[in-house]
């Protein structure tokens, strides 16, 4: 037990350190690309890079798995990196950006897409889902917003200053028209003006990570307009039940009717509504708590880059609030709309099942009224036969009783056979009343 424990501790402090940052120097032309990936894509992916990076030049790949890895030689850094559900893959090209006084000669060059490994790229395991082209200088030109237009093909982006005035960064957040990967890329420019290596590479995978995050967080929303019409539905199914009922309930209040409609068809319909409700649920549960968990390191991530504002231009938390936040918004409104609606669904079903409850109830009362009215009914029959099966052992025993005289010789008494028979008839009578009593009375003991 004790050494499991301590692999433990091994394996928790080596997970601290598994994702290193790389110290880099401060003229990059990186291109990022990111892939959803399923069950087996991770395992591909491993082969799939441990053969391009044979093919290349590289030392092959251990055997066994790694989240992490980076290959470098002079003309190309490959860094390998997967989480739980993507793979991303950065390709940093140091020293590719021509820079004669001052001026960027070659910035977004579009030739040098020709450079890039698209068949590797192509073919890698997974869905692709984003490509970011970020170009980084040691120039210190005063860009205005008219300047990076040229390079984003349009106005609507970002810049700051940050890491406490060690870079300009501007961000696009919008895919070009170069429509490589049939996607495109989203363009960052970062102008590095004194970072060190290290702090480079941090600036570097932090900008990098804002990229991936901010598009993952995203990837909820279409789940959510695509269920949104289908909650509005059973918002309004729930609220025709709810009004069905408290009609019905209403009406027998004022009646003080002492019945109770049939709630079969409502309790059908909150079933389903029921299920639906569970399906929407389970269908969405995991990517709107993705969602949640992405925008929050899109958050930090901003947050670590310190921020301060250019003129002319708007930050990127800026950009961010106004068109991301919104979204994440409408992902959070949605997931308490489910959350309310299913307990709405909830009450209405207690609601109909309490109606119906109520309804069985009145039924067993009615039940045992009637019964009670049979055993009443029955009981008077009984009295009545039991009045009569006196009379009957009474004639018979009088029968009886006259066989049992006949014998005897009347004409010498001072009463004939019939007489006595006659005086013997209360006698009797009395007697098997008094004894059916007794029997009566002892079975209801």
């Amino acid at each position: 037990m004790k050494n499991i424990i301590n692999k433990n501790l091994l394996s928790f402090r080596d997970e601290l350190h598994a994702r290193p940052y790389i110290k880099l120097g401060n003229n990059l032309r990186t291109f990022h690309f990111a892939y959803l990936i399923k069950e087996n894509d991770e395992k591909k992916a491993w082969k799939h890079l441990n053969q391009f990076l044979i093919n290349e030049g590289y030392d092959g790949l251990p055997s066994e798995n790694f989240k992490y890895w980076v290959a470098e030689n002079s003309d190309l850094i490959i860094r390998y990196e997967c989480h739980t559900e993507f793979i991303s893959l950065t390709l940093i090209y140091p020293n590719k950006i021509d820079i004669k006084n001052n001026i960027l000669s070659n910035l977004f060059d579009i030739d040098f897409l020709n450079e890039l490994p698209l068949n590797f790229l192509k073919n890698f395991p997974g869905q692709h889902f984003l490509s970011t082209w970020i170009e980084m200088t040691p120039n210190s030109h005063d860009f205005k917003p008219i300047d990076i237009e040229k390079y984003f093909y349009h106005d609507n982006f970002a810049g700051s200053n940050v890491a406490e005035d060690g870079a300009n960064i501007f961000m696009s957040f919008k895919s070009d028209v170069t429509d490589f990967l049939n996607s495109g890329f989203r363009r960052v420019l970062i102008q590095n003006k004194n970072l060190r290596t290290r702090r480079t590479g941090r600036l570097l995978q932090r900008i990098v990570e804002l990229e991936t995050y901010q598009v993952l967080s995203l990837l909820g929303l279409p789940e959510v307009r695509k269920e949104t019409s289908n909650l509005s539905e059973l918002e309004k199914k729930i609220t025709e039940i709810t009004k069905s009922v408290s009609k019905n309930a209403k009406i027998n209040l004022i009646n003080k009717s002492k019945q109770s409609p049939n709630y079969q068809s409502e309790l059908n319909q909150l079933s389903y509504v029921v299920a639906k409700i569970e399906e929407i649920a389970s269908s969405t549960n995991y990517r709107l708590s993705a969602t949640s968990a992405y925008y929050k390191l899109v958050e930090q991530r901003v947050k670590d880059l310190r921020e301060e504002r250019l003129e002319s231009f708007q930050t990127n938390n800026e950009f961010l609030s106004r068109r991301l936040q919104p979204a994440i918004r409408t992902c959070e409104a949605f997931s308490r709309r489910l959350e309310t609606l299913a307990v709405r669904a909830q009450r209405a079903d207690n609601l109909v099942r309490t109606q119906i409850e109520m309804r069985i109830q009145i039924q067993n009362k009615n039940l045992l009224e009637s019964m009670n009215l049979r055993a009443r009914a029955q009981l008077r029959l009984q009295e009545t036969v039991e009045s009569l099966s006196i009379i009957a052992i009474t004639y018979y025993v009088v029968g009886l009783l006259g066989t049992l005289v006949n014998p005897i010789n009347f004409d010498n008494m001072l009463f004939s056979k019939e007489v006595f028979l006659a005086f013997c008839v209360p006698i009797i009578l009395v007697l098997v009343w008094f004894i059916a009593k007794l029997v009566r009375k002892k079975i209801k003991i």
